[in-house]
This record gives structure tokens, C-alpha cells and sequence, in this order.
């Protein structure tokens, strides 16, 4: 007996070291991420009355490539409202919804741009004016560290947008400069695209300070360090480590619930929602649901935050907007809450690849409605099915030969064509994953691509390759025929 239970003893202890060992694992993937990242300080003070944000950004940055650079490039989106942008903010058949009140415009202007502490001649270039290039004193060769320091102001126009105001909420989504990423030696210095997210981005640390009037509340990205209040304004300090983006959303108006997954703390801002307690459950569920399906959610807190906005949703690190009056809340703040394991732990080119997060995102939705008695998956599909098929069906009649793959953004021939192949395919194509694998393989896949892509830009052959290692490489097929436009769906019979 007492063999058995030394035998016992030793099996826990070896288990517990694993799990330790396991643990301490994820962790060190966390601080090598932040180690590796780029550093900003952003100090920001936000004029409700001119509608105008005033910012101070530092920039220390490595060259982690292998070929040496002259200048840095960084996206400037903000100035992507103003009134002579080539490409409207968004799509035609959105601009009524967006612009309730007219249209409306704003832009970047910058002060001064520094390099090490020397005044630089910096450029507005791009096909759009939206890429800020800084010129560097000395060439930057791999693994040298630069700091650029940059003022500027940011006028923001009333549009019910990522980045805009309107009576009840300011929404400050990719306000600030943001470093183009690297691919192949080479910046990516892609324009931005008013159909899709059009971004990618690596991950970094922040530290950002927002001064503002005091009856203002706030929602943001990271970790509240600091809150004082002086003479009828307040400051707030924030932190973030690894993650791939900041934004905040502002309101007078907002409340707030609150609950708690492991060890993030989950927030729900909102004004008008008239079943908040159901809302902040689904986030709590969908939370719950991918920290046991994929992996651990790495950071302290998660704030889901109702705004006006035009389309269903959009996904920050540690923060998602959701759009008031939504019709489907739930399945919205499940879908975004989905997008802070994909693209927001583990990145890809939105542009190129949109179907890796937005695709897999919407299909981890429906995985969940089922699973918490919403609707059940089948009849997801069946409505997939429905909605792409007659799709198809009528721009045959339309234009005779059709263009079924999957692919980048601005390939498509409008918004609603993307959504059509990004969300309802992109559904259509997991789910036949999910169906060849079964259950515990597909998450098994997950959970390997969690481990491997996270803190990375994803490729899709990195994601293709967890799937097949975890089945067989048949699931390869599947993935090329989608992609490809070479899939077979039958009709709806139900």
C-alpha cells in the first residue's frame, strides 16, 4: 500500500511540473514578445470642443530584419478623413449610415518629427498621403535601435467610424502613427482600403496617457497604471505589453458591469443596451469558451464597449466596439471577442488572408452559440449555405464565369462580395474542417496554431499545416479548394 501511494505521489508531482513547466512556457512566450517588441509613449490630451486630439509619440524601434534602412515608414490612417482623400473612409452604400449628420472630415497634422533627438525633413507620402516617412541621420542596420519623437494633431471628423465622434461616444481607433510592417526585409507600406480591416501589424508595448474633461469615462486597450484629476480634467495612464494596436472609446454617458475570467477582468461599457447583463455574459462566455478550447487569454483585462458605430463591430487588443442599436449583440460581441485570439494574440495579413481571422472568427461564433444553446450549428450552416449558393447563383446569371477564391480585400468587386467570401465562405470552409476532423482534433489544431502563431504574423500555411498534423494532410485539400474556388456545396434540402 504504501508503494502504491509513493508510485501515486510521484505520478502528481511529475504531473504538477508539467503543468508548471507548461505554464512557465506561455509565460516566457509573453516575455520574449515584449522583450523582442517596439516600444511607444504616447502622451495625448483630447479637446471636446474642437474635437481635436494633441499628442507627443515616442518610437524606439530595432531593426530585426536583415537588410538596413534609410528611413522609417509608418501608417498615418487618421488622415485617411480628410476631405481630398482619394478613398472614402468607407464604402458607398455606407456613407448614410456613417454620416448621420453630413459628411465630416479630419486629418493628421504634424508639428515636428525627430530623430534621436535631431529635427528630421519628414514626408507624407503613399498612394493615399497616408504613410509618414522619417528620414534617419545615419544608416540602420540590423539590430541597431532608432527613437523617433513626433507631435502632432489629430482632428477627428463626426462619423460613426473607428476613429470619429458623435453625441454619445468618441472612438479613438488607430489615431496615433503605427510602424508598417516588416515582410521579407521590406516595409509594407499597403494603402488603406475602406472594404475589411487593412491592417497588419506586429505586436508592441505601450505606455499612453489621455488628459480630458473629468465627466468623461473611458474604455481602453491595457492596463489603468495611474488617474488623477485636476481643475475639472482627468488624466489616465495606461499600459500594454505585446499586443498589436491601442484605442480607446470616451462617453459621458457610459455604465459599466463588470465580472471576471480566470485571472481578466472582464468590463462592459454601454449607454443605451437595454439587456446589458446578457450582454457582458456572452463576452464572459466567449472568453471562458476559448481559454479552455485554444489557450490561456494572456492579459489583465477585456473591455466589450457599445459606440456608435457603422458596421457590426470592430476588435482592439483588450477592447472590442460594438455597434449600438445592434440587432444581434450577442453574436457581435462573440464574433469580436473571437478576433482577440485571432488576429489579436496570433496576427495576419488582413489585407491578403482576411479569411484567417474573420473567416475563423465568425465559424468559432457559431461553435459557440451552439454549445451555449443559441442557435444551433447546423442551422448556421444551413443559413451559410443559403446566403453563399444564391450568391453565386446570381452573379452567374449576371456575369456568366465568376471568380470563386478567396482573396485580398480590395480584390473584391464590393463590401458586400467580401463579406459573402470572408465570413460566409470562410464559415462554410471551417466548418468542413471541423466536420473531416471532428471535434477534438479541430481544437486540437487550434490550440497547436495558438501555441505556435501567437505573437507572430501568421501565414496561412503555418495555420493549414496545425490542422493537418493534427489529422492528416487530406485537410490540405479542403483549404486549397476553398481558397482556390474549387469547393463543391451542395443546396439547402432542409
Amino acid at each position: 500500500m504504501k508503494r502504491i501511494l509513493c508510485i501515486l505521489l510521484v505520478v502528481c508531482l511529475l504531473i504538477a511540473c508539467a503543468c508548471l513547466t507548461l505554464v512557465a512556457c506561455k509565460n516566457d512566450k509573453m516575455k520574449q514578445a515584449t522583450k523582442n517588441g517596439d516600444n511607444y509613449t504616447i502622451v495625448a490630451s483630447y479637446d471636446d470642443q474642437a474635437h481635436v486630439l494633441s499628442a507627443t509619440q515616442t518610437v524606439t524601434l530595432t531593426n530585426r530584419s536583415e537588410n538596413s534602412f534609410t528611413k522609417i515608414l509608418f501608417h498615418i490612417y487618421a488622415n485617411q478623413y480628410r476631405e481630398d482623400a482619394a478613398n472614402s473612409v468607407v464604402p458607398n452604400v455606407y456613407v448614410a449610415r456613417a454620416y448621420p449628420n453630413g459628411k465630416s472630415y479630419g486629418d493628421i497634422a504634424f508639428d515636428s518629427v525627430k530623430v534621436d533627438g535631431t529635427a528630421v525633413a519628414y514626408t507624407i507620402e503613399g498612394q493615399d498621403m497616408d504613410i509618414l516617412s522619417v528620414p534617419l541621420n545615419t544608416e540602420l542596420f540590423p539590430d541597431q535601435k532608432v527613437t523617433v519623437e513626433m507631435t502632432y494633431e489629430v482632428t477627428l471628423a463626426n462619423i460613426m467610424h473607428r476613429l470619429g465622434y458623435t453625441d454619445n461616444a468618441v472612438n479613438l481607433g488607430n489615431f496615433y502613427p503605427v510602424l508598417c510592417h516588416i515582410d521579407n526585409g521590406n516595409y509594407t507600406a499597403s494603402p488603406y482600403y475602406n472594404v475589411g480591416d487593412p491592417f497588419v501589424t506586429d505586436v508592441a508595448n505601450y505606455n499612453v496617457s489621455l488628459t480630458l474633461p473629468e465627466n468623461y469615462i473611458v474604455a481602453s486597450t491595457g492596463n489603468l497604471e495611474e488617474a488623477r484629476s485636476q481643475n475639472g480634467t482627468a488624466t489616465y495612464t495606461y499600459s500594454a505589453n505585446a499586443v498589436r494596436d491601442f484605442a480607446f472609446v470616451l462617453s459621458q454617458n457610459f455604465k459599466k458591469l463588470t465580472s471576471t475570467v480566470g485571472d481578466t477582468q472582464v468590463n462592459y461599457y454601454y449607454f443605451a443596451d437595454a439587456d446589458a447583463e446578457t450582454s457582458l455574459a456572452t463576452a464572459v462566455g466567449m472568453l471562458d469558451y476559448l481559454n479552455k478550447n485554444v489557450g490561456k487569454y494572456p492579459y489583465a483585462q477585456y473591455s466589450v464597449v457599445e459606440t456608435d458605430f457603422c458596421y457590426g463591430g470592430m476588435e482592439y487588443p483588450c477592447l472590442t466596439m460594438i455597434t449600438s442599436g445592434s440587432s444581434s449583440y450577442q453574436e457581435a460581441i462573440a464574433h469580436e471577442t473571437a478576433h482577440q485570439w485571432f488576429y489579436g494574440i496570433i496576427g495576419n495579413d488582413q489585407i491578403n488572408n482576411a479569411w484567417m481571422d474573420e473567416g475563423l472568427s465568425e465559424y468559432v461564433t457559431y461553435l459557440y452559440m451552439d454549445s451555449a444553446g443559441g442557435k444551433s450549428l447546423n442551422r448556421s450552416m444551413m443559413g451559410c449555405i443559403q446566403t453563399y449558393t444564391s450568391y453565386v447563383d446570381v452573379l452567374s446569371n449576371y456575369y456568366g464565369d465568376v471568380d470563386r477564391s478567396m482573396r485580398a480585400v480590395h480584390e473584391y468587386k464590393n463590401d458586400n462580395e467580401y463579406v459573402i467570401f470572408t465570413y460566409v465562405k470562410g464559415s462554410l470552409m471551417f466548418n468542413s474542417v471541423y466536420e473531416a476532423m471532428g471535434s477534438a482534433r479541430f481544437w486540437k489544431a487550434l490550440s497547436n496554431y495558438f501555441d505556435e502563431g501567437q505573437y507572430t504574423v501568421a501565414e496561412p500555411s503555418m495555420m493549414v499545416a496545425c490542422f493537418v498534423n493534427a489529422s492528416s494532410k487530406e485537410i490540405g485539400s479542403i483549404f486549397s479548394n476553398f481558397l482556390e474556388g474549387k469547393e463543391i456545396i451542395g443546396k439547402v434540402t432542409d
